[in-house]
């Protein structure tokens, strides 16, 4: 290839399973919606308030009380607390109370959600002495998001649960013993008057009405409602479905449980009468352990998180399961139903595997360039994260080996393959996923992320090309012009390429900038540079964009 002209196009083909044979990355990118073309992909953006632990004052005549920093919005749940003094008579640490924001920097505080949108501030009748604190309530590790009539529901490692308005408001008042994220399922009653959130401990069932927007806002929680099989340290996977038969199914140790409504009643969870509980519907063999459900049809898919690489298939009706599906991997996560396809996460190694309720095969292996750049053998070089659906393929949350991979992995029909998105948070991986209108949010530790109308900027989509052979050690090789090509150029505003070149694809060799590139309603489709690359004989390019550029091509020319 010494001397001839490089063209750089195809950015539909995805991340090709090794850098040899096409695109070693491909990130925060679209390469559907101009086909032919690569932009920047839809920025995600928080649906947390910013996180804030501050020293205040307080004022007991007008129950204000101020900080240096910036409060977050009314509704925001915080706790109070005191070094060297008492805090303000009317307040109490490790108990929450809710914001009722001023200005920046000064707010009221609320007993409860609903006053705090009132107004109702908690009477201060002194400033208290010392120092005093105000912090945020905060989420952890988001394991768990549901999607409600016009709301989401989240649930952390912590135990908390969450509800979304503009931002996502603490669910406040279920109970904090033993809990882990374990599972979360909602549930209308057969007379459509009242909507239930079953939130799943280690050991206990906990259960709110969540039917309207004052139930979430002010809840009364049934907390301690039912016991499950598993010990209250278990921190056992109890995924629960809302199955098309109207029947609650959940994970319970080697137990899967039903909460069935009973025939011409309705739900009522104070009223035993009205519902059957079942902590052992189904036995799977000793020392396996339920993990996730999925729907196929009229069974059930149950996977096992043990050794065994089992999935076990349930009619609902039998007393047991039909004959187990085995997927070769130690052991079987989580699991999603498209186009009555289920896909499988399963191992530590980034295999994908498919079944259609007969057979399990390999779907997808993700490139391990992408997971694990490192050049060393990794026993597990990914963790698993969320499952879901865009638009008719397949998202998953990954936590890679190299560094800055991380995040929302897009995998079409196909087997193509892009990194979608990333939380703004930083690099972490995507615990959870909810599908929504083609397209989905994404929970991880500290929040939930949306996707924007807003696309990548500051250079964060990152295309990494394979490569190159130009030439041999005594022949080299060099590009004297590099050619941007974009489909148009924005009527107005200002939209970049970055192109950038090493002579290997080590990970540790830091790209050199050869041109940065400028798109506005002044500018032309086709810009050249004069590059001047001499002495190639390997070459690799990194193609970074922000805005609403449509990069058709790179030309690089001798």
């Amino acid at each position: 290839m010494a001397n001839q002209t490089l063209t750089i196009r195809n950015w539909d083909q995805g991340i090709a399973d090794s850098p040899h044979n096409g695109f070693q990355l491909i990130k925060n990118a679209n390469i559907e919606e101009s086909l032919g073309a690569l932009k920047a992909n839809n920025k995600p953006t928080s649906l947390f308030q910013t996180a804030i632990s501050e020293t205040f004052t307080a004022n007991a005549d007008t129950e204000v009380i101020t900080i240096t920093g910036t409060f977050p919005v009314t509704g925001t749940a915080v706790t109070v607390s005191n070094a060297g003094g008492a805090l303000p008579t009317g307040l109490s640490a490790a108990t929450n109370y809710f914001l009722i924001k001023l200005t920046d920097t000064t707010a009221k505080l609320a007993t409860t959600i609903t006053n705090a949108f009132a107004g109702t501030a908690i009477n201060l009748t002194t400033a208290g002495t010392g120092t005093h604190t105000v912090a945020t309530v905060n989420a952890g590790v988001i394991k768990h998001i549901i999607q409600g009539d016009g709301y989401y529901i989240a649930q952390d490692d912590n135990g908390r649960v969450w509800y979304s308005e503009t931002y996502f408001f603490l669910l406040n008042g279920n109970t904090l013993t033993n809990p882990n994220g374990n599972g979360i399922v909602l549930f209308e009653n057969s007379d459509a008057t009242a909507t239930y959130l079953f939130v799943f401990r280690n050991a206990k069932i906990d259960v709110v009405e969540v039917t309207a927007l004052a139930n979430r806002r002010t809840p009364s929680w049934s907390n301690d409602w039912q016991a499950l099989n598993s010990g209250a340290t278990s921190d056992n996977s109890h995924h629960c479905i809302k199955g098309q038969d109207n029947i609650i199914y959940f994970c319970d140790d080697k137990y899967i449980g039903s909460i069935k409504e009973n025939k011409e009643q309705v739900f009522a969870p104070a009223t035993p009468a009205t519902y059957t509980y079942n902590s052992q519907a189904l036995d799977l063999p000793s020392g396996e352990l339920a993990y996730w459900l999925v729907e196929l049809g009229t069974n059930l898919l149950i996977s096992s998180a043990t050794t065994t690489g089992k999935i076990y298939p349930w009619d609902r009706i039998s007393g047991s399961f039909y004959y187990p599906l085995q997927v070769p991997e130690n052991y079987v996560y989580r699991m999603v139903n498209m186009g009555n396809i289920i896909y499988i996460q399963a191992g530590s190694q980034g295999n994908i595997y498919q079944t259609q309720g007969s057979y399990v095969r390999l779907f997808k292996k993700l490139p391990y360039s992408v997971i694990n750049n490192t050049g060393a053998l990794s026993a597990t070089p990914i963790t698993w994260g969320g499952i879901g659906e865009k638009a008719g393929a397949l998202v998953v949350g990954v936590d890679a080996t190299s560094t800055g991979n991380d995040g929302v992995y897009l995998i079409y029909p196909d087997g193509r393959v892009i990194i979608d998105n990333q939380p703004l948070s930083g690099s972490a991986n995507v615990t959870a996923l909810c599908s929504v209108n083609n397209g989905y949010v994404m929970g991880f530790d500290g929040g939930v992320d949306a996707l924007s109308t807003t696309r990548y900027s500051s250079y964060e989509t990152v295309i990494q090309t394979g490569i190159y052979r130009m030439a041999t050690k005594t022949g080299k090789s060099m590009f004297s012009t590099l050619e941007v090509v974009t489909a148009k150029v924005p009527s107005s505003g200002t939209d970049y390429v970055r192109v950038k070149y090493r002579s290997n694809n080590n990970p540790a060799t830091e790209f050199t900038t050869i041109k940065e590139f400028t798109f506005n309603s002044s500018s032309d489709a086709i810009q050249t540079y004069d590059a001047g690359i001499n002495d190639l004989d390997n070459v690799q390019f990194q193609i970074e964009l922000s805005g609403n550029v449509e990069l058709v091509e790179l030309r690089l020319i001798p």
